[in-house]
């Protein structure tokens, strides 16, 4: 992390948790509690919206390869002696 993403990241603190708090508190002690509320909400949901669409929704999250069901499934459906799919028994029981 460099200097410039360290200053970007104190400061999205600051707009997301510090200005929106300090605006509740002079409006809930000006008597606007419900004012101040709503812009704290206001101001901490659109930050956690920021922080979403800026920071995590352009990483790329997968898992590792040959994690999927199909290839899962597969692999139960093999015998253990040779790797292929194990066929129905068809003893006759007489």
């Amino acid at each position: 992390m460099n200097r410039d993403d360290t200053l970007v990241l104190g400061l999205t603190i600051a707009a997301v948790v510090i200005v929106p708090g300090l605006a509740n508190g002079f409006l809930s002690g000006a008597g606007y509690p419900l004012v101040g509320s709503a812009v704290w909400a206001l101001g901490y949901g659109l930050g956690v919206i920021f922080i979403w669409y800026e920071w995590i929704r352009p990483l790329d999250i997968t898992g590792p390869k040959g994690s999927g069901l199909d290839e899962d499934r597969e692999y139960d459906e093999r015998s253990p002696e040779n790797g292929e799919p194990s066929e129905p028994s068809t003893t006759n029981s007489e």
